[in-house]
């Protein structure tokens, strides 16, 4: 049986004086799975912590028997005084951080209160209008009934490990700003990926390093000739180029760690992967395909030529990248974005995929090193092009010195 809450009566003027709402766990009786458990990297709690705190929610109180620890949460024991707003919560629930600033800007009545059920029908969480004493279990009532753009799916309470899952896709989701569309590659290959990457206890920068040296590895394992080498070598270039892509939202999930450097110095680096790495690949497919005794000297001084520069172009926009400066001059367009505008039909299966990536190793899987190289020259001249039709920024100084004032003035009738 439920225990009633004690809620002081109604009226405006009682309301106008209630303080901002606060988040109150509770043990969860029919967990089985760990409460503990980092999913993503960090525990579902702590981020609910966190996201409340950046909401308005004034503080963080854990009633007796919870086993998490967020921080800066203060234990209290059943029947303290709590005399505001709250959302009480069992400790192994996650609630779409969208929902929290909502609860602080329209607080409830103070006789109501609302359940949040998540999508298998469980109560998660209850937001209470006025919550006088921290109750000993969770209070149950009708249904919240769900703003715009929000439902029971928003809600995940973790009680059975097959729960997990369920956290895992709603925090990726959150995680976003926008609801992105089902794809087979975000649902499948990135959340592995990012499971991966935020369950790993190696800092920021080793992992940085993993996918660099995965990238450049490329050019080495190429140059051993064959088919399987050139297979391989476009797999590890896909391979630390999707992990390099992950970095940004890898630091997002796990929060701040005292290891991890900067985050300019950080992505820098991260992303000048790419680049290098598709450099260090085109440079072993050129030597490969013009090493080849066949070919006329003009047909290998024309293959040369072709590859040296698109070489040249991937390292020149790499290094505008770890200088620190911003420039989309020599990046790469958006897969996506070139098939609508051409009117083409993008498969929604691969959206997030590392589309030039994806397209090389699909094309080395032939054992045809033309392919690759091809798909490769294609993308250099992309950057060619966006260079030669866009705007002049990657000689900054140039520009200043040129429209500077000491350079305007009457010629000089001498």
């Amino acid at each position: 049986m439920v225990e009633p809450l004690e809620i002081q009566g109604p009226g405006a003027e009682v309301q106008d004086r209630l303080p901002t709402p606060v988040l109150i766990v509770l043990p969860d009786p029919e967990a089985r799975a760990p409460l503990s458990l980092r999913i993503l990297g960090r525990p579902p709690m702590d981020r609910l912590v966190e996201a409340a705190r950046a909401s308005g929610f004034r503080e963080c109180l854990l009633g007796p028997g919870t086993v998490v620890s967020p921080p800066n949460a203060r234990a209290v024991a059943t029947g303290d005084r709590v005399g505001s707003p709250a959302l009480v919560v069992f400790e192994g629930s996650y609630v779409h951080p969208g929902l929290l600033p909502l609860m602080v800007e329209h607080p409830l009545e103070p006789d109501e209160r609302f359940t949040l059920y998540d999508d298998l029908g469980r109560p998660a969480a209850c937001f209470v209008g006025l919550l006088r004493l921290v109750p000993a279990v969770m209070p149950v009532s009708e249904e919240l009934p769900w703003p715009e753009r929000y439902g029971p799916c928003d809600v995940v309470r973790v009680v059975y490990q097959e729960d997990v899952a369920r956290c895992e896709a709603l925090i990726l989701r959150t995680e976003s700003s926008l609801r992105t569309p089902p794809s087979w590659w975000r649902d499948t290959v990135d959340a592995q990926t990012l499971r991966w990457l935020t369950q790993s206890t190696r800092p920021l920068p080793q992992l940085e390093l993993l996918a660099l040296v995965l990238a450049m590895a490329s050019l080495p394992v190429a140059l051993l000739g064959g088919s399987l080498a050139l297979w391989v070598g476009a797999g590890l270039l896909l391979v630390g180029v999707h992990i390099s892509r992950s970095f940004p939202r890898v630091r997002s999930l796990r929060g701040a760690h005292a290891s991890d450097p900067p985050r300019d110095s950080n992505e820098r680096l991260i992303g000048a992967i790419r680049p290098l790495g598709q450099a260090a690949y085109m440079g072993a497919l050129t030597y490969v395909i013009v090493a080849e005794t066949h070919r006329s000297g003009a047909a290998a001084l024309v293959l040369l030529a072709a590859g040296a520069a698109a070489v040249l172009l991937s390292l020149m926009h790499a290094r505008t990248l770890l200088r620190g400066r911003a420039t989309s001059v020599l990046a790469l367009p958006d897969a996506n974005s070139v098939a609508r505008s051409l009117g083409m039909r993008w498969p929604s299966a691969l959206d997030g995929a590392p589309f030039v990536e994806l397209l090389v190793w699909c094309a080395a899987a032939t054992g045809v090193w033309e392919l690759p190289w091809s798909v490769l020259l294609a993308t250099g001249g992309g950057r060619l092009w966006r260079w030669f039709s866009g705007p002049d920024d990657l000689f900054p100084r140039f520009r200043e010195h040129r429209s500077s004032p000491a350079d305007v003035g009457p010629p000089n009738r001498s």
